[in-house]
């Protein structure tokens, strides 16, 4: 079943517009439609030299979870008021992500915020951080949380600042591996992004052998999603049954679209809060078998990585 997300917050006037860098102009709504949406290439690519990630957690230490977390603030006018009401200005953690090439061009996907202590962390699929063609990562990365008809979310464009993916991925070109993070450069009133976006939860090790009822939100584009304008501007949710099968989670005869790719995997989704916990993303499709494929996140890469990308 899909469900098409309908923001109330575009009605609201004045809402506080958040852009930290006034030369990011490439985010406007009317560049953001002639966007192009990312989607994966199974295609391999050499070796390269790349900067190891280390893991120093402890493996009996590590967090197996995190819990959704509703946001504590909203803006009105420039102003930080409390949020009282979960539907006040709806702020969802999920939004477009846009990336700009080194040509210049524009590209878009979908990403999430997480629930971490430092509050400005985000998930994606690692082909919308990393660039196959030139074997470095995208240079101009914004986000705009709530994003939904082609307008920009509540809280506008976010710069992205730093973006860390899997050696794995880096070297390998590895869909197994096909999801990274990234940091926003936020801070209103000495508060993070998930402050006013809230933030999914995250686990691992979902499913083993039992259906796995899944909520994915996202932009689709050219995707077989019904009720859906598939015209990846528009924010819309798949709701159903994925399976654990090796290494993936598997959508059997269903490819989301191009600027899903990134597209968090929620179970427990409560669309009253807008929050799930997370334990996969969108990442490809197989045309083979016909199926989507979601990673199965390594529990110990994944606290390597968020070690990483809160240490930058």
């Amino acid at each position: 079943m899909l469900t098409l997300i309908i923001n109330s917050s575009y009605s609201i006037p004045m809402i506080y517009k958040y852009n930290n860098d006034e030369k990011l102009d490439f985010w406007t709504p009317a560049k953001i439609k002639k966007a192009e949406h990312l989607k994966t290439r199974n295609i391999g690519f050499k070796t390269r030299n790349t900067k190891t990630i280390k893991n120093t957690i402890d493996s009996s230490k590590y967090t197996k979870s995190m819990p959704p977390l509703e946001k504590k603030y909203v803006l009105i006018n420039n102003t930080i008021i409390e949020a009282t009401n979960v539907n006040q200005i709806q702020a969802y953690p999920i939004g477009l992500l846009i990336i700009r090439n080194h040509a210049g061009e524009l590209f878009t996907c979908t990403a999430s915020v997480i629930n971490t202590g430092n509050g400005n962390i985000g998930l994606t699929a690692a082909h919308c951080l990393f660039n196959n063609a030139t074997k470095t990562y995208y240079g101009d990365i914004v986000f705009s949380p709530g994003f939904n008809n082609g307008q920009v979310g509540p809280l506008g464009a976010i710069r992205v600042v730093q973006k860390i993916v899997t050696d794995e991925f880096l070297n390998n070109n590895n869909d197994q591996f096909d999801w990274g993070m990234v940091k926003f450069n936020f801070n209103i009133g000495g508060h993070p992004l998930q402050a006013f976006t809230g933030a999914l939860g995250w686990e691992f090790n979902v499913g083993n052998d039992t259906p796995i009822p899944t909520t994915i939100l996202g932009y689709p584009d050219e995707g077989d999603l019904q009720n859906c304008p598939n015209d990846g501007l528009t924010l819309c949710g798949w709701h159903g049954i994925t399976h654990l099968v090796d290494d993936y989670y598997v959508i059997p005869d269903l490819e989301i679209g191009k600027g899903a790719s990134g597209s968090p995997c929620m179970i427990n989704y409560d669309p009253n809060t807008n929050l799930g916990t997370l334990y996969s993303d969108y990442a490809s499709f197989d045309g083979i078998e016909e199926e989507a494929l979601l990673p199965f996140y390594n529990p110990i890469l994944f606290q390597a990585l968020l070690g990483e990308i809160i240490g930058f």
